[in-house]
């Protein structure tokens, strides 16, 4: 589970998270909805340990400190940014390889052929990312997320970019993820029905 209590982040002389409270459960998703700029990429990127936090009470993710254990927190984590990270000169399923390799995640040619499988992308596996369009770059952006089974899932804006079909894929691998017992938070503009609560992020506070 999530556990943050009084978190402040700040860039310079701008205050952007200012003391966040956010408990999420095991098996619960929570969409986070805000303006631009109030901060929301910000906090999944500080939960990420991407970005240090200036200060907190708490912040734990499965009971470990994000500052002090942010190598097994990483290790638990799968992460959707607003852009996928990928090699437009690699394959789909290479550029998924290379990422379960990174991980240490053995079988990796089979296991990528398999995620992509799960997102839609089977047909396309062995043609070059740097033609993908910009939904299909979100699923394979999110069978990274998925790569190595994490038990918290941080995405911002998943829907970015996808048709219909593609965003009845996600949908349904999250409500997956959810009953198997992932935490959820989900960067949106938008509510979602399957969602367990929807939080409001103004000024860097969640209201």
């Amino acid at each position: 589970m999530i556990k943050l209590n009084a978190l402040f982040k700040s860039f310079g002389s701008k205050k952007v998270l200012r003391g966040v409270n956010l408990e999420v459960d095991s098996g619960e998703i929570v969409t986070l909805v805000g303006n631009n700029g109030s901060g929301k990429t910000t906090l999944l990127r500080t939960l990420t340990t991407l970005d240090s936090p200036d200060s907190y009470h708490t912040a734990e993710i499965d009971g470990f400190d994000l500052s002090s254990d942010s190598a097994e927190i990483r290790s638990r984590l799968g992460y959707l940014p607003h852009n996928s990270p990928f090699y437009p000169e690699l394959t789909g399923v290479e550029n998924l390889r290379l990422w379960l390799e990174l991980n240490s995640i053995s079988d990796a040619e089979s296991k990528a052929r398999t995620l992509l499988a799960q997102v839609g992308l089977v047909s396309f596996c062995d043609e070059l990312a740097g033609n993908y369009s910009r939904g299909m770059i979100q699923r394979l952006g999110f069978s990274m997320a998925l790569s190595h089974s994490p038990t918290t899932l941080l995405l911002d804006e998943p829907f970015t970019g996808l048709d219909t079909e593609g965003t009845k894929i996600i949908e349904e691998l999250l409500v997956k993820s959810k009953e198997e017992g992932c935490s959820i938070v989900i960067v949106s503009h938008d509510k979602h029905s399957y969602s367990d609560r929807t939080l409001n992020l103004e000024r860097g506070e969640i209201v």
